[in-house]
């Protein structure tokens, strides 16, 4: 009896779990050669199974003659569906929010708090390269499905240093990481396989934190320079100023700094934050406030942008590069598994303007992003949010932007 009681908790927390996984359907799914969807006019077809479509016109199928075994509990009606619906709901609710407090910090609202875990020697200016030959001594590594990351390799393009400081491509795997969700991408000389600070720094014991990314590092003196992502795109824009002849966009012009500090404190707390507090929040309260800071940020954004080219005035700024890590991300990737509102970025006509230019203006944005497996990450590593591991169908960056 015992075991059979255990195995009607088991197979109802199953069923309960299945409800936390997210899948929304494009709006506009395009023909594409490689692509797993099909389309044919407006209706997604996906191939027959052979085993389960029917033979009649009926709008139902016929059972499948093979089907994955279960208990008939809900049909049987023991234990009776008053007691054992609330019970299992309590007990997954109070699986899923200890696997939530486990991921992130929460307050005791249920509010995610976004902790610092920076590591750093106090940066000071890159020092230039002495002679056209000789390799920068430093090194960035960066991942592509971090927006903080995104936004570092964003300015990287449009500063035209992808020749000037190496970067490391990590990958996103939580089974193999250690103190983090990133490994690098294969073993080499000067690479272990872990991205540990510890394993790829001389200094890097002293750290007991998160290994986090972005993170811009001193090879010479095999130190941390910074993992914060807006002092390295600080770092980076008064190091492209100071390169002789070099071509670069000022994206933190001298005098402006305050401004654009302000900027980026603004959008972080209703727009680049607020979608992961939407999305993390343990509580209907922490949810609803969050929901509020995003479709509040949204409108606000849509209403700049009417009347300006840039979000900073005139001129693109670090702001814009910062905010297209938000947006590229927020179709299929927030406004699904972390359930933030505002709906499709194509509904606000001047933000879908800003993206088109900016792609426009500066071409290697579009490079800048895998938004297929981007977006495609906080499905896969994020289980606890998408139990299913379903990952719905996300659409490369140009049929995006192409859509808008």
């Amino acid at each position: 009896m015992k075991r059979r009681n255990a195995s009607i908790i088991l197979i109802n927390l199953l069923v309960c779990f299945r409800g936390f996984s997210g899948f929304a359907p494009s709006p506009r799914l395009l023909l594409k050669g490689t692509s797993k969807y099909n389309l044919a006019g407006t209706t997604l077809k996906a191939e027959k199974d052979t085993t389960t479509a029917s033979s009649s016109s009926s709008l139902y199928q016929d059972v499948p003659k093979k089907k994955p075994w279960t208990f008939g509990i809900l049909t049987s009606g023991f234990p009776p569906q008053q007691i054992l619906v609330p019970v299992v709901k309590f007990v997954t609710f109070q699986v899923w929010r200890l696997m939530m407090n486990e991921l992130v910090t929460h307050d005791e609202q249920g509010r995610f708090v976004r902790e610092s875990f920076q590591a750093g020697n106090n940066p000071s200016p890159l020092e230039l390269p002495n002679s056209s030959s000789e390799q920068s001594r430093y090194k960035l590594y960066l991942g592509n499905p971090c927006p903080w990351c995104h936004r570092v390799k964003a300015a990287i393009a449009v500063l035209n240093l992808e020749g000037e400081i190496p970067v490391t491509m990590l990958i996103d795997d939580a089974e193999k990481a250690s103190k983090g969700g990133w490994i690098l991408p294969a073993p080499s000389s000067d690479d272990r396989k872990n991205y540990c600070y510890r394993d790829i720094l001389e200094e890097g014991e002293k750290y007991k934190g998160r290994c986090t990314a972005p993170l811009l590092v001193d090879t010479l003196t095999g130190t941390i320079v910074t993992n914060e992502s807006n002092e390295i795109m600080i770092l980076l824009n008064d190091y492209a100023r100071r390169l002789p002849e070099h071509e670069y966009v000022d994206l933190r012009p001298i005098g402006r700094e305050e401004e654009l500090d302000e900027a980026t404190k603004h959008w972080f707390d209703l727009l680049w934050n607020g979608s992961y507090k939407c999305g993390f929040a343990t509580s209907q309260l922490a949810y609803d406030e969050a929901a509020s800071d995003v479709l509040k940020g949204l409108t606000e954004m849509d209403e700049v942008l009417a009347s300006q080219p840039y979000l900073v005035g005139q001129d693109v700024s670090e702001v814009d590069l910062k905010s297209f890590a938000w947006v590229t991300r927020h179709d299929y990737a927030y406004t699904v598994i972390f359930k933030s509102p505002g709906g499709r970025i194509a509904q606000y006509p001047h933000i879908s303007a800003w993206v088109k230019r900016l792609v426009k203006d500066y071409p290697k944005l579009l490079d800048s992003i895998d938004m297929e497996d981007a977006c495609g990450s906080y499905y896969r590593q994020l289980f606890m949010l998408n139990f299913g591991r379903i990952v719905p169908y996300i659409p490369n960056i140009r049929d995006w932007v192409g859509g808008l």
